[in-house]
């Protein structure tokens, strides 16, 4: 009998001590609420900071339903980084208040613009730099030394693709395009016509409007966006305007093979230029 207590009191000993580490593992020390924050951290952390993204890439960021890992997740991280226009939105600020962290410490990022493009990407990442110094004052030379190398790294890869872009004459060919993407669109040189809003917000006059408008003014692309969700009505747009639908993606990780800024950048680029040899001469 003995011994059987004795085995069992060992098994037991052994399974602690086997679920311990894991739990540590678990930790995390970086909420991010988009991948662009994922991605711009572990840069400037040199992985140094395990960050878990909060809201997902492929995800629309204010119709993402949390789900339990998230919330788990944020009890067990040192800190919150999120966009300023998150501040506000009902699945993160109800995550916020499920995970019921006391000492979760909560860092806005205010950025004007669609971070595709590289001026707005080097200053979230100037932004996020800093406040990584703040949390951490002990590395705060190296985020610092790591973003100044990172802006300088976006800011050429800008310049590398809007000569490609240039190249191509984007800047004669009209489009229209979701309201998400119009800072990018207009950043790649693209003529945009018009945008319009999510699928679910557009009433068929707007969608009769939008398509007039079009076709007067020549419109070959109709550029959506990945997080917006469904693609019919753009794809719908597309047909009866005669033009190409094509959708790229606002975050890093949105499309497969993106899981890096610069990766999404050339992917949103092949998926225009494809787009554009399709268009009928």
């Amino acid at each position: 009998m003995k011994s059987k207590l004795w085995f069992v009191t060992v098994a037991v000993l052994i399974g602690v001590l086997l679920w311990l580490p894991s739990c540590a593992r678990a930790s995390v020390d970086l909420v991010a609420g988009s991948s662009h924050i994922a991605n711009i951290v572990a840069d400037l952390s040199d992985g140094r900071l395990k960050t878990r993204v909060l809201i997902p890439p492929g995800a629309c960021p204010g119709t993402y339903d949390i789900k339990p890992g998230d919330i788990e997740a944020l009890t067990k991280s040192k800190a919150l980084l999120i966009h300023d226009y998150q501040q506000n939105m009902k699945n993160v600020t109800g995550a916020i208040e499920a995970a019921r962290s006391p000492n979760l410490v909560i860092k806005v990022i205010s950025v004007t613009g669609n971070w595709m493009v590289p001026s707005v990407q080097a200053e979230g990442v100037t932004k996020i730099a800093e406040v990584l110094a703040e949390l951490d004052r002990e590395n705060a030379a190296l985020y610092r030394q790591r973003a100044d190398e990172r802006k300088k790294a976006v800011l050429a890869k800008g310049e590398e693709v809007k000569k490609r872009l240039q190249a191509a004459n984007v800047g004669q060919v009209k489009v229209i395009c979701a309201e998400k993407q119009a800072g990018f669109v207009k950043w790649a040189g693209f003529d945009v016509v018009a945008t319009y809003g999510r699928p679910e917000e557009l009433s068929v006059s707007q969608v009769a409007e939008l398509v007039a408008k079009a076709r007067q003014a020549g419109v070959v692309l109709v550029i959506d966006n990945l997080q917006s969700g469904a693609t019919a009505t753009s794809e719908a747009m597309a047909k009866d305007i005669g033009a190409v639908q094509v959708t790229i993606s606002n975050f890093p990780g949105g499309l497969k093979g993106t899981e890096s800024w610069e990766k999404a950048l050339d992917r949103n680029v092949e998926l225009l230029f494809e787009a554009l040899a399709k268009v009928k001469k």
